[in-house]
Parts: C-alpha cells; structure tokens; sequence
C-alpha cells in the first residue's frame, strides 16, 4: 500500500552495518556483532532483531579486566545512581545492566514503522556516547569503589527510628504485610443523571 513502510528486517540491519565497513559477523539468524576499534578501546557493539524490536548495545560497556572486584552485578554504594543521572541527559540510547549484571549502553527500537534513519542515528549515538563517556563512567566505578574502601569522615548518621525493644512483638516481621482485599468490589454500572 502507498504510504506503509515495509519492516526492516536482519539483512537490511547488516546491510547498514556493511555499508559503514563494520563488518558485521552473523551469530544467529536474529543477531548481529561488530567489533569497532576507537580513541575509548574496542567497542563490541551487538544488534538483534526481536520481531517487533531492534535492540541494539554495546556490550559489555566497560571491560571486566579493568573493574576488578567491581562488575557482573556488583558495584559500589551511589555508582548506579550517579549512572541513572547521566541517562537522564541522554537520547535514545541509555545505560543499563545486562542478565550477567554487567552495564551497557542499548537502544530500543520498534520494527513496525521504524526507518532506515532511526538504526543509523541510533548506531552513531551508541559509537559516540561509548567515545565520549566510556572513560568518566569507568574512572567514576572506581573512585566510588575507592571511596568505600576509606573509612568515613563523616559521623554516622543518626537514626531515623527509635531502636525497638528486644522483646517487641514485632521483631522480625515485615514493615508492610500485603493480604487479598477484605472489601468485594461490585461491578454494576453507576446510574446516570437524568
């Protein structure tokens, strides 16, 4: 029909891999890796076509070597939040942590209209928002990590709550107990106003 826009499918993907030199190397019949050298180290970026999703990531972000003991799921108070103040600054792409823990960089892009402009914006932003930020990201994992290696020069903080009694019958039980509804809700219709 005039006007609708055909899905872009897996070989049109490492069609615009192909045609940006990447050399992209097929996994599976739904997934695509290019390994991109660049000034922040090499950039492993992976492209799989989901059906009614393209989800495209640099993965892993940082490389584990250089984290140690931080990664794969474990990182220091406040390095997590400082990661989600940085994707409120960013468009299209965001950071996130992948099933192993380990932090990427993804986009997040339906097939059902999507254009050949949107992978390729999307593929620039991903190649240069690991440039720009891969460094400062890493650099920030590792004084946080450093930082909960120092002992504190702040005093502890005070309590918010009084310490309960050691014979408080209450001890040990959760702060909030979820139970089924105490109240059947009807479903008839409200009466309406003449």
């Amino acid at each position: 029909m005039v006007g609708e826009m055909a899905a872009l499918g897996v070989q049109d993907v490492k069609a615009i891999l192909d045609e940006r030199a990447w050399s992209p190397r097929q996994l599976d019949e739904h997934t695509l890796r290019c390994t991109l050298e660049s000034d922040a180290g090499e950039i492993r970026l992976v492209v799989r076509h989901a059906g009614p999703w393209i989800y495209l990531a640099v993965l892993p972000f940082l490389e584990a070597a250089e984290l140690k003991p931080w990664g794969s799921g474990k990182y220091p108070p406040r390095f997590l939040g400082r990661i989600l103040a940085v994707n409120y600054n960013l468009t299209l792409v965001k950071f996130a942590l992948d099933d192993d823990g380990d932090l990427t960089l993804r986009a997040e892009l339906p097939t059902e209209s999507i254009q050949r402009g949107e992978i390729e914006v999307a593929l620039d932003l991903l190649v240069g928002v690991t440039q720009q930020y891969r460094i400062p990201v890493r650099d920030a994992l590792l004084d946080a990590g450093r930082a909960t290696e120092r002992p504190s020069m702040l005093p502890p903080a005070p309590a918010s709550q009084p310490p309960l009694a050691t014979d408080d019958p209450m001890e040990g039980e959760p702060a909030i107990e979820v139970h089924a509804p105490s109240v059947e809700l009807s479903s008839k219709p409200l009466p309406r106003d003449p």
